[in-house]
């Protein structure tokens, strides 16, 4: 399913009944929500702020609101008396509620699903409710939760009265269906995730075609919305008043085929320059090979590897390279002499973020839904395993202390691995990590929160950690060791923020392309590389001088790049597998050679 993330502490009534009622006159209607909170930990809160926002609006409205999380009471004698049912962040999974709830809607009861509430699989095994919802089967997501453009599909809708034809909705986590409700002549689609996202996430990223958020089986009385992932959710006046309108219309009583939408899992790390030979290894996801381009930027050879291959870590002291299969569940090795595989070691399912330590040649392995992290030895070609108690969403490795740091979305710390021992700890952080880097000259830790605008400042000796504010969104981070500067790229802001590497003091704050996802620096000739996947655009900057010197085309969907600080060349690497190569020098763009085509 989901990702579990973090729960934030949030003060509201949410006891197993939370009431509220009008006193003073006659009730409108009834309405009664269900939720969990043993769901993942930014389910639990999207409930809780919704029974808040609910139980307010009740108050308002007049009308009787109840929230619940005993799903016993999903019975005929609790549904009789009640206009309308809303879930939450979760589906009953015993048989005795789920009858209760088809004879209530098949009599004309209403019902109103938030986010997880529509989520099925292979294993909900409930075939009314995939019918229920239009035959909508959950496919994919995107990951981690981000604001999205919302465009109105029905603006004659009695919900849509007042809503903007197309507005921002909140970071949420966007479900991509599979059959696409739209394609049942009986689903009246409301609202679609607008085009104008795509390509949208950082790792689980949703790339292209039609993706409906909110709609209606027309066969029911029931409405279904997409919204309902973290504590940000009840922040846009339009959106509340969307879901407002939708309770007040379903409790009162009150067609065309396209494209299935598509979506693919990212890696930061699916480019890499090995320092020993200045070469370029890129992964490509779709055709399951490895691109190996020279330090100038020409295509050398492609490499077979495992099924989907997201990432790609380095050792330049024994020239392997070492590629994560995510569909797989393996790593290949590769010999950097020969480009050629020369062992494929199995390290469990879904692996997805992957770094090397060099002094001691061990990859550490991070997994998808997985609490272990596989420890892959270059020398014997074996792996061991890790239990670090959080499921990493990247491994970065710091060679001078010889510590893997691993960072979760669902953590506020970051887990400390001893690279001579395996002993494992933490050090606290901030909510919401994202991506990390290391300034080895300092031994400081930069580790960047998507969630609060700010980038966690870390001594790598004392621990000590100190908070930098950022742009919005913050998503990616590198370190220029030879200015002393760190760069980190603010999704949420389209700006870069630059900041000094002794103190965490902003320096400057630059605006580059929308929706910047990526960054590398060049130390040696003093620029830094803004990858904006959306705009298909890099933003180069004068690092020394803290000016933009230049935005470029490069390609469709740009997620990775990286840069050979000796030939002062810098590659992306595009959705579709897609390689643009930049010159430093002239700031021009070429390409190696086309996906398809043989070098």
């Amino acid at each position: 399913m989901t990702r579990v993330c973090r729960f934030l502490s949030y003060l509201l009534l949410a006891l197993p009944f939370a009431k509220a009622a009008t006193l003073a006159q006659q009730p409108r209607f009834d309405v009664l929500a269900f939720y969990t909170e043993k769901a993942e930990p930014d389910h639990v809160q999207f409930a809780k702020d919704a029974v808040h926002f609910l139980t307010e609006r009740a108050n308002a409205e007049h009308f009787t609101f109840q929230a619940t999380t005993k799903w016993g009471d999903l019975n005929q004698e609790r549904l009789k008396n009640c206009q309308l049912v809303i879930w939450l962040n979760e589906t009953p999974s015993d048989s005795e509620p789920r009858r209760a709830f088809e004879r209530y809607i098949e009599r004309g009861g209403a019902w109103l699903g938030f986010h997880a509430a529509g989520y099925n699989d292979k294993d909900t095994n409930w075939p009314w409710f995939v019918d229920f919802l239009g035959g909508a089967v959950f496919y994919i997501n995107s990951w981690p939760p981000l604001p999205a453009r919302i465009a109105v599909d029905d603006i004659a809708h009695p919900i849509m009265h007042g809503i903007p034809g197309n507005f921002e909705s909140p970071a949420n986590e966007w479900y991509v269906w599979n059959p696409s409700p739209r394609l049942n002549n009986n689903v009246r689609v409301l609202a679609t995730l607008d085009p104008s996202n795509y390509p949208i996430g950082f790792k689980d990223v949703l790339t292209s075609a039609d993706l409906p958020v909110v709609w209606t089986n027309t066969k029911y009385k029931m409405l279904y919305m997409n919204m309902g992932h973290g504590e940000k959710i009840f922040t846009s006046p339009v959106q509340n008043q969307l879901i407002d309108s939708a309770v007040n219309w379903l409790a009162t009583g009150g067609q065309h085929r396209t494209t299935e939408a598509d979506g693919v899992e990212i890696s930061p790390t699916a480019i890499q320059v090995n320092p020993r030979t200045g070469k370029f290894y890129a992964v490509d996801t779709h055709r399951a090979v490895v691109s190996a381009l020279s330090g100038d930027g020409h295509l050398l050879k492609r490499i077979s590897v495992g099924k989907d291959p997201e990432a790609v870590a380095i050792n330049p002291e024994t020239n392997r390279i070492y590629v994560a299969n995510n569909a797989s569940g393996s790593v290949s090795i590769i010999n950097g002499a020969t480009d050629a595989v020369i062992a494929t070691v199995n390290v469990g399912e879904l692996p997805y973020a992957i770094a090397v330590n060099p002094g001691t040649d061990k990859a550490y392995v991070a997994k998808t839904f997985s609490n272990v992290v596989t420890v892959v030895d270059g020398t014997t070609e074996s792996a061991t395993f890790l239990q670090p108690s959080v499921q990493p969403d990247t491994v970065t490795v710091d060679p001078g202390l010889n510590r893997i740091y691993l960072t979760s979305y669902q953590s506020q710390e970051i887990t400390v691995v001893d690279g001579a021992s395996d002993q494992v700890s933490s050090i606290k952080a901030s909510d919401h990590l994202w991506a990390l880097a290391v300034n080895p000259e300092s031994n400081k830790i930069y580790a960047v929160n998507a969630g609060r605008a700010n980038v966690a400042v870390i001594d790598g000796h004392s621990r000590a950690t100190t908070l930098a504010n950022t742009g919005a969104i913050p998503c990616a981070v590198v370190v220029d060791s030879t200015l002393g500067r760190v760069f980190v790229a603010n999704y949420g802001s389209g700006t870069v923020t630059v900041m000094d590497a002794a103190t965490g003091s902003v320096l400057a704050i630059l605006n580059v392309s929308p929706h910047p996802q990526a960054l590398t620096a060049d130390s040696a000739d003093h620029k830094v590389y803004v990858v904006s996947p959306r705009e298909g655009t890099t933003t180069i900057l004068d690092s020394a001088a803290n000016a933009v010197l230049a935005t470029v085309k490069t390609g469709k969907a740009p997620f990775a790049i990286a840069v050979n600080s000796k030939t002062h060349k810098a590659v992306t690497v595009g959705i579709e597998g897609e390689l643009t190569v930049i010159d430093g020098t002239t700031l021009k763009t070429s390409s190696p050679a086309s996906p398809d085509s043989q070098p």
